[in-house]
Formats: structure tokens, sequence, C-alpha cells
């Protein structure tokens, strides 16, 4: 997914979510459903999809980076006491994991924010998140709306920081590694 263009990765997703695009036609090749479904391409459902596809393999390389920081030992350690793999990785793995997987989210959100391009693509005509009120406000020469939902959105993400900083006390993640 790193190697395709957004807009490829985004564009693509049109004929899997359309009315006899691959979603309906597996559907009602397994006959779950009796005709296809309009409510996923050009809806809510579409922008959702679309973001999910944009934007996970991103979240998965930050979790996955985390993870990989975690020591080897961690995990013998777990296993000499006796946990098992899915209790040592809820209780151990994802707690020592979590600044990175914290980060992670924190950048999807930013990037999911101000981007316009699934909206105007899967969303259809009334589809819209900020970054496309602040899009359309520039473009209408409406710069008070657009400085203040940009306010907004800087506020939101300064809010998260500083619950990540409460949180994981980001200065020691963002130290180099010694």
């Amino acid at each position: 997914p790193f190697m395709i263009s957004e807009l490829v990765r985004v564009f693509a997703m049109r004929p899997i979510l359309g009315r006899f695009g691959v979603v309906n036609t597996l559907l009602m090749d397994i006959g779950l459903i009796d005709e296809p479904i309009t409510a996923i391409l050009f809806s809510p459902l579409g922008v959702v999809i679309g973001d999910v596809v944009s934007f996970l393999p991103f979240m998965v390389f930050a979790g996955f980076l985390a993870m990989e920081a975690v020591q080897p030992y961690v995990f013998e350690v777990c296993e000499d006491l006796g946990a098992r793999t899915v209790r040592a990785f809820r209780d151990v793995i994802v707690p020592l994991a979590a600044p990175g997987i914290f980060a992670g989210g924190v950048f999807i959100f930013v990037n999911s924010v101000g981007g316009a391009l699934v909206p105007t693509l899967l969303g259809g005509p009334g589809a819209v998140n900020a970054g496309l009120i602040v899009n359309q406000a520039i473009v209408a020469i409406d710069f008070p709306l657009a400085m203040a939902i940009s306010a907004i959105m800087m506020a939101t993400l300064m809010l998260l920081l500083y619950i990540g900083h409460r949180l994981f006390d980001l200065t020691k993640v963002l130290q180099p590694i010694s």
C-alpha cells in the first residue's frame, strides 16, 4: 500500500464498492442479498471504508514498529512466569507498545482530518470533513470560517498531544535509543 498513490487506492475502491462491484456481486453470489446494496458507495459508509483502506497500513506499520521495539527477553520472562500468549500480549506487550500505537493514532488523525480525497471520491456530493470545509471556505473567500475551523483542528491536535504526553511522557519516547 505504501508504493501505490492514495489517489489510485481510493479510486480503485469505486469498482469494488459500486452497485455491481465486487462486494455486491460476492454477497449476491453467496445468497446473502437479493439485490445490490446501494448504500455502500457515495455514502458515509463509503467514506469510512475508504479511510480505513487509506490509513490502516500506516497504523499497522506504527503498531508493528512499536511492538518491534519490545526487547526479546520480555517474551521469555512472560513464558517463564507462565503467562499464556494472549495474556502476555494483552497485559505486557500492548502496554509497552502503547506510546507508539498512540503516536500512530495521532498520525492517522492528522492525515484523515485534513484529507479531502476520500470524501470527494467515495462520499458523493454531500460528504464533508474538516479539510473540505476549510478548502471550500478559502475558495469562497470566507477566511474567518476557515481560520476558525483550522483553530479547532489545531486545538484538538494539541489536546491529543497533551493527553499523550501525560499518559506516556512523550519526551522519553522521542529520546534516541542508547
